[in-house]
């Protein structure tokens, strides 16, 4: 994985974000509050990168789209004091559609990659390497679905378009869904961490 620190001033929170495919840390920068923030992207290798935080940090998670997945498998040796997904699911090739998951990877170029981009609401950082976009998101479709995790809560949009809502209703059996409207990146309604962590 790839670690970047949004904010690092040494509190003693830190909210770890697991965040989507393609979208870098744009999402996040406008966020604000006492915390340390550290963001998580490229799955092409799942491995956390424990050494850049230290022990007893009280640890809180926020997962997004296809970091969802990704997050609910380290959830359990993790064990923050809460945690959130947005916008995602424990199997999210199933949810966005397995032709249309694969087809994204089979004809990934610039030129999709900016529709995927205005799809979801979100821009894609200048520079972006599509040969790695394609490999990560081959990475993710070949690991198995996470098991059913613990997450204290769900927020889903109802206007996504990348995560369809009726296919979202059926990822998250039995678990309460925090509907809200707008699209695939709903980060633009928060102003401070503390809004989306409770």
């Amino acid at each position: 994985m790839r670690a970047d620190w949004l904010q690092r001033r040494g509190s003693a929170d830190l909210i770890l974000v697991f965040a989507g495919w393609a979208v870098g840390l744009d999402p996040f920068r406008h966020l604000s509050g006492a915390a340390d923030v550290l963001v998580l992207s490229d799955y092409r290798d799942e491995t956390l990168p424990e050494a850049l935080w230290a022990p007893g940090k009280r640890l809180s998670v926020v997962a997004y789209s296809m970091g969802v997945a990704v997050a609910a498998r380290h959830l359990p040796r993790l064990r923050p004091k809460r945690a959130v997904a947005i916008c995602g699911a424990p199997d999210p090739r199933a949810v966005i559609g397995p032709a249309i998951y694969d087809a994204t990877l089979a004809g990934l170029s610039p030129q999709s990659l900016g529709q995927f981009s205005r799809r979801a609401g979100a821009a894609v950082p200048p520079g972006a390497e599509i040969p790695a976009l394609a490999a990560e998101l081959r990475a993710l479709a070949g690991r198995p679905a996470a098991p059913a995790p613990a997450f204290d809560r769900i927020l889903a949009a109802t206007g996504d378009r990348i995560f369809p809502r009726a296919a979202m209703a059926a990822a998250w059996p039995g678990a309460e869904i925090d509907w809200i409207a707008g699209g695939h990146s709903p980060f633009a309604r928060w102003r401070d961490w503390q809004e989306i962590t409770g």
